[in-house]
């Protein structure tokens, strides 16, 4: 690893720079680095939450994705962390790829497929996401003023959602359907069991994301859902990603 001295993140000169192999498992330390940065430079968790959420995304695409899990191939990551703001960069040794042209994954047809989630939930958490070299290389920046809660281009606002289910949706896999079709929105939240035979479901994100997550969640379980109850309140931010809870 590369020390920092004397930090500008108009100038990458100064980042610290890390390369790992391209395993899923390297990524723990480098993005513990960075949550150690910030936390000695006083970020709060919501920040926190949503810079490492966006490493974990990034580096999962360019292990996975940029270079096709070849174990030959590296990943550097470069970042600098500021009073003002951190910047990180991610880079691949792959082929490249077309950001633009990396098909919306919220539309109907591809509602039930993975890909695209992770770029949605990086342009959701980040303040700025920047493609360079042919995509090779992404830039995220977050400023240390941003609430860390999800951001919406279209002018959607963030909420938060309470659902209970009631019917037959305990053990018969509802909270893992709910958990699988929530990677695929730009949404956090968890899932779990009451005591009283019911689900509850909580979560946060664009009021578009959530309805469409909710509406693909009542078609998937529409046989088990007998009745569902839906409060609205102001967003937390407490979640970094979506979960099964007991």
């Amino acid at each position: 690893m590369q020390p920092m001295t004397d930090v500008d993140p108009k100038n990458e000169a100064t980042f610290t720079t890390t390369v790992i192999k391209s395993d899923l498992n390297e990524t723990g330390a480098v993005t513990q680095q960075v949550l150690d940065e910030l936390s000695r430079c006083g970020y709060g968790e919501q920040v926190s939450f949503a810079v490492k959420l966006a490493l974990e995304e990034a580096l999962n695409n360019a292990i996975r994705h940029g270079n096709a899990g070849d174990a030959s191939k590296t990943v550097t990551v470069r970042y600098a962390v500021s009073a003002q703001k951190v910047v990180l960069i991610v880079r691949d040794q792959g082929n490249g790829f077309l950001p633009e042209a990396v098909p919306d994954c919220t539309t109907p047809d591809r509602l039930r497929m993975p890909t695209g989630r992770g770029i949605l939930l990086i342009k959701a958490y980040m303040d700025e996401v920047c493609f360079r070299d042919c995509g090779r290389e992404i830039q995220i920046t977050k400023r240390r003023d941003s609430t860390g809660l999800p951001t919406c281009t279209d002018g959607d606002t963030p909420v938060r959602h309470t659902v209970f289910f009631s019917g037959r949706v305990q053990g018969v896999g509802f909270r893992y359907t709910a958990e699988q079709i929530a990677h695929r929105f730009a949404v956090t939240g968890q899932v779990g069991n009451t005591a009283d035979g019911r689900v509850e479901l909580i979560v946060e994100g664009a009021q578009t994301q959530i309805e469409e997550f909710l509406s693909e969640l009542g078609r998937a379980m529409k046989d088990n859902i007998e009745a569902s109850r839906i409060t609205a309140s102001p967003v937390t931010g407490e979640f970094c990603e979506f979960t099964v809870v007991a």
